[in-house]
């Protein structure tokens, strides 16, 4: 391919030199230059080729004159990326200061100051110097283009040290010229909810996953985490149930959400009435915290309510967060050995302090005020991390804190399986 390029451009130099000696010909031109006693007189083919003979030492002049130049020009982009490297590296290793001092060093070169100084901002930020964080925050607002990064940034600042009104401040004026990037959106969306006011930004959500910044995965549970929030921050029954009625079926599903959504509920007075709604979101996913919120709900159909987390309990026979909401389902219906053996087996299933301060409910329900006094200071001991003392049981001859053998699990084709961690 390099031959046949170099053949076209012979061929094409001999044409051209066809075409220049046909124009021409038998007459070269004459040309006369006189200025007092100088004199110079040629052909114009001759002053043609010394004009541009005299144009081509001209740049070769300033190509020389310009090289010492060049060279420096180029020794310093060198050593600015070669400091941005090290920077960058630096900050990795978790060395801030010596990655801050680098970053900026390399921050002189045109071509890298705005992601050098956004180095620079995350190495001040990792050793936790707020002032020069402003600092250099402000010098990236004068960049031009690093203005909306910078208003971000320091939104992000005044949210993660507390004080989310000031993010909002920041960021509501970007927000309303449309110049927010996605990294703005999920700041202001937590400043928000940090405020109490998460319901406001609900519909930034759709903005956020049309923008595909984050996995889908991380999404999702981030929009499940919000809604929580929102549906945690309703003041009464009315807004709870009309922002339930905007979710769609498969926010509803998540687990943090219908969680949120029973244990606000449960806090408002609300019972069967929205009893269904966390019994279809279990159905589609199961969450231990979930049927903890659901056997929360109060009720005038306990019976019933026992029967069918009994039913449930078929499924899922290891699951802690059923056999508490099953016990304290039985306390509350005065069930007191069935209420004792629900919470002795959610114990062995991880139900952790939350079961020990049920059992002392259940003790004390019954005035017996040793066995209460001891589940309940078992469950201190398991908050502090500490191994919880023995306890008798009352309706029978076994210590409730012994763990009990694990449940012979089989799948669907009976095959058996390892209990869930």
């Amino acid at each position: 391919m390099r031959a046949y390029r170099i053949l076209l451009g012979l061929l094409a130099a001999a044409l051209a030199a066809a075409l220049v000696a046909w124009a021409i010909g038998t007459d070269p031109g004459y040309v006369y230059i006189q200025r007092g006693r100088l004199a110079v007189e040629t052909s114009l083919v001759f002053a043609l080729l010394a004009v541009g003979a005299m144009v081509l030492l001209a740049w070769l002049a300033l190509w020389l004159l310009r090289w010492p130049l060049r060279a420096m020009v180029a020794r310093a982009r060198r050593r600015g990326r070669r400091q941005f490297a090290r920077g960058m590296l630096a900050l990795a290793e978790g060395r801030p200061q010596r990655a801050e001092n680098l970053l900026l060093d390399a921050a002189r070169l045109r071509s890298l100051r705005l992601p050098a100084l956004l180095g620079a901002l995350a190495a001040v930020r990792q050793r936790g110097d707020a002032t020069r964080h402003g600092e250099l925050l402000q010098e990236l607002a004068g960049t031009g283009e690093g203005e909306v990064a910078a208003s971000v940034l320091r939104a992000q600042a005044e949210l993660e040290d507390g004080r989310a009104g000031a993010a909002i401040e920041i960021l509501t004026p970007l927000d309303h010229a449309q110049r927010l990037p996605p990294a703005g959106v999920r700041a202001l969306v937590g400043a928000l909810a940090a405020r109490g006011r998460a319901r406001e930004s609900l519909a930034m959500l759709a903005r956020l996953r049309k923008a595909q910044a984050y996995a889908p995965a991380a999404m999702d549970a981030f929009e499940a985490d919000v809604l929580g929030q929102a549906l945690a921050q309703c003041s009464d029954a009315v807004s709870l149930r009309a922002l339930w009625a905007e979710l769609s079926r498969n926010q509803r599903k998540a687990s943090p959400v219908a969680g949120a959504f029973a244990r606000r509920a449960a806090a408002l007075g609300l019972g069967d009435d929205v009893a269904d709604e966390v019994e279809a979101a279990l159905k589609a996913q199961w969450s231990d915290r979930v049927v903890e919120a659901w056997a929360r709900l109060p009720t005038a159909q306990r019976a019933q309510r026992i029967g069918r987390a009994e039913a449930w309990l078929k499924d899922h026979p290891a699951s802690g967060g059923l056999l508490l909401a099953l016990g304290r389902l039985c306390r509350e219906g005065e069930l007191w050995a069935k209420a004792e053996d629900y919470l002795r087996r959610a114990l062995s299933n991880g139900a952790g302090p939350a079961a020990w301060e049920e059992l002392g409910l259940l003790y004390a329900a019954q005035n017996d005020a040793p066995r209460a006094q001891r589940a309940f200071a078992n469950a201190l001991a398991a908050t502090r991390g500490e191994e919880p003392g023995p306890l008798g049981a009352r309706h029978g001859r076994d210590d409730v804190a012994a763990p009990l053998p694990a449940p012979d699990l089989r799948n669907e084709h009976g095959v058996p399986v390892l209990p869930p961690a």
